[in-house]
């Protein structure tokens, strides 16, 4: 019984490295376009296709800049999403060495993603990719749980 149950924990954790290993490329995807983004507005690059794409972030905030709470400005934006980048990459990486603040990380990252929709006052496909992101994170507490956490629960026992 207990091989089967170690079985278990091994297909449990394999997952959960999965899980982590997407959000943190998700995360490195983001560090880079904020980079490259805000290296393009800051003209530290040329990139016409990444001008193009910069130029339509800017129609998108100009465009809600009397709804937006916290107003920003294109560098600010990159800036913000490029800061994104970095807190979903280290939390994901925290989660696989199995530490309590990856959790955290992940979550704060999280709240800045849901705040982008409530400071813009926009709805979009993104938002499907929020939702799925919450239910990783509670996946991935799920199947690989802190240390600190199950050391509590084993003195428990």
């Amino acid at each position: 019984m207990q091989l089967l149950s170690g079985s278990r924990d091994i297909v449990k954790r394999f997952i959960g490295i999965f899980i982590a290993i997407l959000l943190l490329g998700y995360g490195v995807v983001r560090m880079g376009v904020g980079a490259l983004s805000l290296a393009q507005t800051l003209d530290i690059v040329n990139f016409p296709d990444l001008a193009e794409a910069n130029a339509e972030v800017k129609i998108f905030i100009d465009a809600r800049a009397n709804y937006q709470i916290l107003p920003f400005s294109l560098n600010g934006y990159h800036g913000y999403i490029l800061a994104m980048g970095v807190l979903l990459s280290a939390g994901a990486g925290g989660v696989i060495a199995r530490a309590q603040w990856g959790f955290k990380t992940l979550g704060v990252y999280m709240v800045m993603h849901a705040a982008l929709f409530v400071n813009f006052q926009e709805i979009n496909p993104k938002l499907l990719v929020l939702i799925l992101q919450i239910i990783m994170l509670f996946t991935l507490y799920y199947l690989m749980p802190p240390v600190k956490l199950l050391e509590t629960e084993q003195s428990d026992s």
